[in-house]
Formats: C-alpha cells, structure tokens, sequence
C-alpha cells in the first residue's frame, strides 16, 4: 500500500486526491541510503523500503495520511535504523526531508487547506437549518395572532377571488397514523441507525473515521449494524408479548418468523447480485439483511417456544431474569460454542486462536489466514460467494467476509441483549425500575467488553473487531445500546424534550430505505462521480444522498404509507 503509486510526487504540482501528501527526501550524506516506512496502524508489520538514494540525490514519495508514518534510514553500510521517528502527515500537503546526520526532523514546504474543514461547514449549515426551522415552528405554534391573521388573508382571499356563488370543496388530508402506543425512542433510535448507515455506506465524505475499521478498532460505521440487530430484538420482545396476550396461536408466531427471515433472506441475495455481478458463480451469499434473517429466525423461534402467554407474579427482582433461563442459557451455550471453535481449531497452516487480518500482520507469519478459523470456515463453504474485497493496508491476499458463518453465533448474542431490554420494558411499571436495569445491563456488558479487550486496540484476549463479530465486540456495542436506549426513553418518551424528528421518520420505514439506498447508491440524484476527488465533493454527495431518503422517509410517513414485511 505504500508504494501504490510511487511517481505521483515526481511533479512539481502533482494532483493529489483526499488523503494523500508528498514527503521530498534529499541525502546530504557522502553514502547511499534506504527509505524504510510503514504505517503505525499496521499491526506488527515489516517496513518497506521506499527509496534508494545515492550520495546527493533526491527522491519525492507519496504518503497516505490516514495513519500516521514511522520513517527511519539505513546505510549501505550499516542497516542499524537511523532517524527512527513517527509523523502524522496532513492532506495535501508537501513535506521535506534532509537526511543527515544530526536526523534533521521533517518540516512543511508547501501547505493546504485543513481537511475537516468540510466537516465544520456541514455541522454549521446544518446546526443553522434546524435552528432556523424550529425557531419557525415554535412562532407559529405560540404565536395565536399569525394564525388568526393566516386565516383572515385566507377569507378575503376567498371573499374577493372567482369562485364566489360556487362550491368551495376542501380536499382532505390524509389522515397520519400517530401511533400512540409505540414507543417513540425505539424509532428514534432506529432512524439513527439507518440515517448513518445510509451516510457511511454512499461514502461519508471518504473519512476515514467514517469507514469501517481496517481490522481491530470502532469507528462510525461499525456501530449502526449491531445496533440495528440491538433494536431488531427489543421490537420482537414488545411485539411478540402483544401477540401472545391477544392469544394468537403459536403455529402462526412461527409461521410469521420463518416467512419473515425467509423474505430478509432473499432480499439480501437480491441486493448482494446489485453489486457488480459478473455470473451467478461470483454472486455473494453472506450479507447485511442475511445475517438479520437468520438471527430474527433463531432468536424469534427461541422466543415464541419457551416464552409464556400469561407470566405469573413474581416477587424476585430478578423477574426478567429468572422465568427466562432456558433461552439465556442457549444463548451462552452459542457463546461457548463460537468461542471454542475460535481458539480451539486448529486451521491448516494457521494452527490455533489466530484472530488477525493475515498478510503482513506480524511480519507475514500468517500471511494466507486472514480472519482465523472464520474466514477458513466461509471459504471451505462458499468458496467464491463471498466478498472480494483485499485489506489493502495489510496487502492479503485471502478474501474475508465480515458477515460470514460463525459470527452468526455472536450476532445471536446482541439481538437477544435488545430481547432483554424488551423484556425489561415489559416487565417493570415503573420508569425507575426500566431504567435501573438498562444501565445496569449496560455497564455490565460494556466493561466486560473492555475487559476481553484488555481496553486497548491491539494485542488484547479478545480484540474489538467488527469483521470478525468477536465476543468483546458485541458485548461492548450491547451495553452501548442499552445507554442509547435509556437516554432517548427518558428524552423523547417520559420527559418529552425532543420529538425525535426528523430520525423518527426514516424509523418508521428502516427496511424500505435500506433497501432503497443499496439499490440506487451511485445512481443520480442519490451519487455520482464527482469532478474533483476531494473530501469537500463527497462529502457534499454523500449528505444530499442521505437527505434525499430522509426526505423520502418524510413524505411516505405524512402520506402514510409504511412498508413491513
């Protein structure tokens, strides 16, 4: 990866895209010299070398400025690592570099415009919107002599216009569905999911903190699936204990899971041939909507099997807990079962227990065992459908699917946690009581997470790793939901400090933008390429394509139209 485009600094006045600057290099040594480099997100990686430079010489080379860059040089006669130094380097920019003895450090020869000030801008023009909006919608709400003098211009209008002596006929607004008995905040907190997944998979502007992790790690983008999951199984809970107390037969709860895991199912396939299919031998099976299927299928069987109509009283202030010991027990055993199979299987040429991307991590040991026993598991399975996309930084050459087989068992774990927050919902009648637990739950999960990942990124038991579903990983996004969940319940649903709008509409018709987005994405008016490869232009592309399903989202829901499966 470091040497992608090794010339592209030759020029005076190279055009650079986002993330990326020049480092010019002279030697000013009486010997020849070797550039070493390697960027310091590359888990125990060999450096490459850059550049050869002979007594005087001078080379330009170009830099990703994602990461920051550890740089040393050796000599022709000595390999002992010289001016061994780490530097962030800035977009756009054109750095030097004198090599000499007393390790000069490096210093900015031409500078550029910072890189987040895209960001900024977006933040004020959007903060300045909503302002503007609901200062707009509190003065016409509060303000009873607007709407007396809206009306009156209304009447002389009508008093002086063309249709006196005919009949006025005033069309009738669609009635909207209010739906007084949901709670708000699970909407809430599902059209904020699907609003940043929607942002993050046009591009997000091509931030990195915006795109998922390289392989160990949280950004943005790792977070809205699991909680999309999360919210998923807290819906089930409340739904399924309706259906249940209504005495609607259990056959049917059944029926209605499997149709609808079946539909998620193939609706993902659908979608996965949307992308660049060649042949049917190169379609992906794994996918976003297929691992929702198959974990709606396996939590909701689980749940209508042992889950009773009627719970009898209880006293225990364990009630959400103790009545339900058979599922929570399958859950552990599907812990069990995938952390077994993760450190205990011994995978040809890998052996046992290794969780890293492959490639050049830890110095090209495991070169061809990308993702461990998961990725062995999905490529002796599905062979070719699969995703094809290599960890460029890591230069592998194994392709890796992040939703593959054995992260299913992982998966089950963060839709039950949100079955759990259902069931909590259910269960106490008082706000206190819902809330207590939230939290407790929540900060279980989440420091047991850390725990495994001794609260660090690398080098951990078990890393926070996305691709891989690892077990730190859902337990730490589970007890991040619980915390989001127990904030918007108290703001949106009890205090009533925020409405929720606008995240509230694209909730209410999540599976309908998801599915949208994925098919028209790079499509006009939603993407297209832009001019100029800079952070400004997709960002720019990636929120008007975001507001436009945020828009379509509005219209469907004051229209009342809601698509469910």
């Amino acid at each position: 990866m470091l040497l992608e485009a090794p010339n592209k600094c030759s020029n005076e006045n190279p055009t650079l895209i986002f993330d990326e600057a020049c480092l010019d290099v002279i030697n000013t040594l009486n010997e020849t010299i070797s550039i070493y480099g390697q960027y310091t997100e590359c888990h125990n990686c060999n450096f490459q070398k850059l550049a050869t430079l002979g007594p005087g010489s001078n080379t330009s080379i170009l830099f990703n400025t994602v990461y920051p860059t550890e740089i040393y040089y050796t000599t022709n006669k000595n390999e002992t690592a010289f001016c061994r130094f780490q530097k962030t380097l800035y977009e756009h920019y054109r750095y030097g570099w004198n090599v000499t003895s007393e390790c000069d450090p490096l210093f900015i020869k031409e500078p550029a415009e910072n890189s987040f000030l895209p960001i900024l801008t977006a933040f004020i023009v959007l903060f300045c919107f909503g302002t503007m909006w609901y200062m707009v919608k509190c003065i016409y709400k509060n303000s009873g002599r607007l709407r007396r003098y809206l009306n009156l211009s209304s009447e002389v209008e009508n008093d002086l216009g063309e249709t006196s002596g005919s009949l006025l006929v005033i069309p009738k607004a669609p009635t909207i569905k209010k739906h007084p008995n949901r709670i708000k905040s699970i909407d809430v907190f599902r059209g904020l999911c699907i609003v940043v997944m929607i942002f993050v998979n046009y591009g997000g502007g091509k931030y990195w903190f915006f795109s998922h992790s390289i392989w160990n790690g949280l950004t943005l983008a790792d977070l809205v699936f699991p909680w999309f999951m999360w919210i998923m199984g807290m819906s089930l809970a409340i739904s399924l204990q309706k259906k249940l107390r209504h005495a609607v037969p259990r056959r049917l709860l059944f029926f209605q899971i499997i149709r609808r895991s079946l539909i998620l199912i193939l609706l993902g396939v659908v979608i996965n041939s949307n992308h660049n299919l060649s042949t049917v031998a190169q379609l992906r099976y794994p996918g976003v909507l297929q691992r929702l299927g198959i974990s709606y299928l396996i939590i909701g069987l689980v749940e209508v099997a042992f889950k009773k109509r009627i719970e009898e009283e209880q006293t225990s202030r364990f009630q959400d807990i103790l009545p339900f010991w058979m599922p929570m027990s399958f859950i552990v055993i599907c812990l069990l079962i995938h952390t077994c199979i993760t450190f205990f299987v011994n995978v040809p040429g890998c052996g046992e227990g290794y969780l890293g991307p492959g490639g050049l991590d830890d110095g090209g040991k495991y070169y061809n065992c990308t993702g461990g026993v998961a990725g062995y598991i999905d490529r002796y399975v599905f062979g070719e459908h699969i995703y094809k996309e290599p960890i460029k930084l890591y230069e592998t050459k194994q392709y890796y699917d992040p939703e593959g087989i054995l992260g299913i068992l992982t998966s089950l774990f963060v839709v039950y946690m949100g079955v759990q927050a259902g069931r909590i919902l259910n269960t106490y009648p008082t706000i206190k009581d819902k809330v207590i637990r939230w939290i407790v739950w929540g900060t279980v999960t989440l420091i047991l997470g850390l725990s495994l990942s001794g609260f660090k990124q690398n080098d951990g038991l078990i890393p926070i790793n996305k691709k891989l579903w690892s077990l730190s990983f859902v337990l730490v996004l589970s007890g991040l939901a619980f915390f989001i969940e127990t904030f918007l319940f108290l703001v949106v649903d009890i205090y009533k400090k925020w409405g929720g709008r606008p995240l509230f509409y694209p909730g209410m018709n999540s599976l309908f933008l998801y599915i949208g987005h994925e098919i028209f994405k790079d499509t006009f008016p939603f993407g297209w390429k832009p001019v100029i490869s800079t952070h400004g232009t997709y960002l720019f592309m990636n929120l008007w394509g975001t507001f436009l399903w945020v828009a379509i989202s509005i219209y469907l829901y004051k229209h009342n139209i809601f698509f469910s499966i």
